[in-house]
This record gives structure tokens, sequence and C-alpha cells, in this order.
């Protein structure tokens, strides 16, 4: 008999362990959870101020670690603003009011060199209509198609080559940074497009001028464009599975809940019964040493924020409890997620849940040779 015995940790010790996973202990749905938007904004702040100085001083000190390690906080920190302020800016769910969730996605968007927010918010939207999920029309199909080059008939092995190597890919990031700049500029928004190109020249202009232009260069630049794309493709391939292909094809309310997955971050502790003291304290240190190396790397560059349970937002767009992901998908896992067919599915592990993934987008082969052609 095998247990789940993270209950055998220091209590004081969860709620990293929650965040780390999104995975909470039953007893932490007895808690109130009192998570605000402005928790998010606060923190996420604070990881990208963090970021920056440590490799502004990696730089300085040359110290690549150090830099590196300011490399990986301050693309997380991009990231979550984009994938939970941003995003929530444009189901304006941040703010009280549009008109302030539309400022605030238009900042964070210039600021970084995202996507337009206008076009953002649009594309969005197609992305949560059960139509065009998981079709051309859909951002996140046309990234995994148009960008990395995946197609269901590539081998999960190839899926994941072409994954890497576009991540990772000197030219891609280039052309990638080309394009957003190409997009801020040409944005629908004529006044938010010339605030935002003024502010990046300026910005730049100032840098030369006292002559900080390499900071600059390496504590944000880098960062805002090489780190947000390496993470944006590793985690694009975490975002959605493919169900059936009568499932896909039907487009119903399960095609909702199929389509989506809860990816918890790193693996169960799970400690056969029985065993002995020394025994669970072997066991427990090499959980821990893989759950801080690697699977945190995962959490913090690549499963930022509330991505871990992307599905409950898929089912639940308008909830406002998202600042409480964790314990709010857990909740209503527990309820059963009513009226969905079906209840949460999910995966321990992001290589885990990539590989499922692909397999699923191979047998979904049928239905894409079948869409005509637009």
């Amino acid at each position: 008999m095998i247990r789940n015995s993270m209950q055998e940790l220091p209590e004081f010790t969860q709620p990293f362990w929650s965040w780390l996973t999104a995975k909470p202990l039953k007893q932490e749905l007895e808690k109130t959870q009192t998570r605000t938007p402005g928790y998010h904004i606060a923190t996420t702040s604070l990881t990208l101020l963090c970021g920056i100085a440590c490799a502004a001083a990696g730089f300085s000190s040359g110290s690549f670690l150090l830099w590196l390690l300011g490399f990986v906080l301050t693309t997380s920190g991009i990231k979550k603003m984009q994938v939970m302020i941003c995003h929530n800016c444009a189901h304006n769910m941040v703010f009280d009011s549009r008109e302030a969730n539309m400022r605030g996605g238009h900042l964070i968007s210039g600021l970084m060199m995202l996507k337009p927010f206008d076009i953002y918010k649009k594309e969005h939207l197609l992305h949560h209509d059960h139509k065009t999920l998981l079709t051309e029309n859909d951002d996140t199909l046309s990234f995994l198609q148009g960008v990395v080059g995946l197609t269901p008939s590539d081998s999960v092995a190839m899926m994941w080559f072409k994954l890497t190597a576009r991540a990772l890919s000197p030219a891609v990031i280039l052309r990638s940074s080309i394009e957003r700049i190409y997009a801020t500029a040409a944005g629908p928004n004529r006044r938010v497009a010339v605030l935002t190109i003024g502010f990046w020249t300026v910005l730049t202009a100032a840098a030369i001028a006292l002559n900080l232009w390499q900071y600059l260069l390496v504590a944000w630049v880098v960062p805002v464009f090489a780190g947000y794309h390496i993470s944006t493709t590793f985690r694009l391939a975490a975002e959605h599975t493919w169900p059936s292909v009568d499932i896909l094809e039907r487009r119903g309310i399960d095609f909702i809940s199929e389509s989506t997955t809860g990816v918890f971050i790193g693996e169960e502790l799970k400690i056969p019964h029985g065993t002995g003291r020394f025994g669970r304290m072997i066991r427990i240190a090499v959980w821990a040493g893989k759950m801080l190396t690697f699977h945190l790397f995962i959490r913090i560059f690549v499963m930022v924020g509330d991505t871990p349970c992307h599905d409950f937002h898929h089912r639940r767009p308008k909830s406002k409890d998202w600042p409480n992901y964790i314990t709010a998908r857990e909740r209503d896992l527990e309820a059963g997620s009513k009226p969905y067919p079906s209840n949460y599915q999910d995966y321990w592990g992001y290589l885990t849940a990539v590989t499922v993934n692909f397999k699923n987008f191979r047998a979904a082969r049928a239905y894409y040779e079948t869409q005509p052609a637009t």
C-alpha cells in the first residue's frame, strides 16, 4: 500500500509545496483564501525587480550564474504578468472597470513589447470559443503549427525535437522579436503604438547616453525577447490537449472539459506503508532534491502563475476566485465540476503532460486531415 505522504512534511512548508505542485492538501480547502489581483500584481512586480537586479549584478560582477538567475526570474515575472494580469485584464477581471482593465492591458503589453492588447483580446475571445479552439483560428494551435512546426503526422520524438529546437533557436528568437516590434509599431490603436515605441526609444536613448546600454540589454531586453519566447514555446505545448475525434467534431460541452488538463508540477511524494524512519527520510530527501531543482525551474520559468490550473480557467472563465486558482480548482473538482459531463483530469509532471498532449495530437490526425482548407 502506498499513500501520498506530503502530510509528513513540516506544516509550515506546505504553502510552498502547494504553490510548487499546484495541488493542495484537502485540509487546505477548509481555509479561506484571500488572495486578490493586487497580490499577484505585487508579487509579480517584485519578481521582476529582483530578476533585473540579479541580472545587472551578475553582469557587473562577471558572474554568469547570478546573471542566469536574474534572467530566469525576470522572464518569470514577464510571463506571469502576461498570463495572469494581462490575460485577466482581457477578461475584465483585474480592475473594477472595463476602462481600467484596458489601460492595464495596454500598459503591460507596451512595457514588455507583447502582442498589442487589442489584438490579443480579440484573438483570446476566439481561443475561448468552442467553435475555434484547437483550429487554425486558435492562436495556441497556430503558434504550435506555424512557429514550432508541429503536425499530427510527426512522431512524439519529432514533436519534442521541434519544440526544443524552435524554443532555443537564435534565428527563431530573432524573427519572433522583429515580428513583435513590427506588430507593436503597426498596432490598430495608433495612440498606444506611438506611446509604446516612444517609451522604448527614450529608454534606449537614455541607456546609451548614461552608458548603461549593456545593462538594459542583458537585464531587460534579453529576457523580454529571448526569455519570453523560450518560456512561451514550452508553455504552449502544455496548454491544451486533444480529445477524441468524435468530441472534436461535435464541439459540445464535453469538448471544453476534455481539451484542457491540469498539470501538477513535479511528482507525488509516495511512501509505502510500513517504511521505516530512515527509509522515509531517504525517500523525502530524493523527492525534495528533484522538486527543488528541475521541477522548481519548470514552475518558475515555464508553468508560471495559474498555468498549471489552466483547465479551471476554461471551465470557469468568469470566476472571481481566479487569484486563488489552486484551491478554487480543487474545490470545483471536489464539487464535481457541474454541469460538465466529466470532472477534471490531470497529470503529474510537465514532461508527462506534454508527451500525452503530443500523443493525443497524433491521434487527432484524422480530424485535421478532413478539415477544409481556408
